[in-house]
């Protein structure tokens, strides 16, 4: 379970250019099935995602996964846990130029020291099972932007995290694709995982796979902002 109490971001704070990401959210999110974050440009779902992550803390509040307290955990015990219970599919996707497609799904795992051929094995059949076996050996540039979500959705699996969280994944995507790609989240939430997923596409949030909707405005929860 992951629960949020009073939850604030606060970006610049005390400069002229001061911005209120978040305004004390209090959330609870069970574990298993697919969360939408939804909401228009500027309303904090991605600033949410981060922070939930561990990719950033909180200006106040607190988050906590399981019972444990993260947000304010030594940053070196924060990076133990977001590389072993979260994997991150960001709107970019931020694979690495110059790196093939099997060595960009590597990459997260390195930190963790596995066996070399384990991790080879695991990535290759991550591949296999996003369609892109034959794409293993080739530059990440080289890549459409399916192609592309789905490397980042294999990488995000490298670690088998619990929680899978996703910003915008189908925000570069035709229709097909994205159902393709919600498909594909739809089941790692019927293997256990716990998916949050940020997204203004009616495509996403109208889905039938998705166990709740989370509204955002303006950095604060909508009145009716759980469905």
């Amino acid at each position: 379970m992951i629960e949020l109490i009073a939850v604030s971001k606060v970006f610049h704070q005390g400069q002229p250019n001061e911005c209120r990401a978040l305004h004390e959210v209090s959330l609870t999110l069970e574990r298993g099935g697919i969360t939408v974050f939804r909401g228009p440009s500027g309303s904090g779902k991605t600033t949410l995602l981060t922070l939930i992550g561990g990719l950033a803390r909180p200006t106040s509040g607190r988050i906590t996964l399981d019972g444990r307290l993260l947000s304010n955990l030594p940053e070196r015990f924060l990076t133990e846990i977001r590389r072993h219970q979260f994997g991150f599919v960001f709107q970019q996707f931020n694979l690495i130029r110059g790196l093939s497609v099997l060595e960009n799904v590597m990459l997260p795992a390195y930190p963790l020291g596995r066996q070399h051929r384990a991790l080879v094995n695991t990535a290759r059949e991550l591949l296999d099972r996003f369609g892109l076996g034959a794409k293993a050996a080739s530059q990440v540039e080289w890549l459409s932007g399916g192609e592309a979500q789905r490397t980042a959705l294999a990488r995000a699996l490298i670690n088998n995290p619990a929680v899978v969280i996703a910003d915008e994944p189908t925000a570069n995507l035709d229709r097909a694709l994205s159902q393709e790609v919600l498909a594909l989240l739809n089941e790692l939430a019927l293997q256990g995982r716990t998916v949050l997923i940020s997204s203004h596409d009616p495509l996403v949030f109208e889905a039938n796979c998705i166990k709740q909707v989370v509204k955002l405005q303006d950095g604060r929860l909508a009145a009716d902002s759980i469905i």
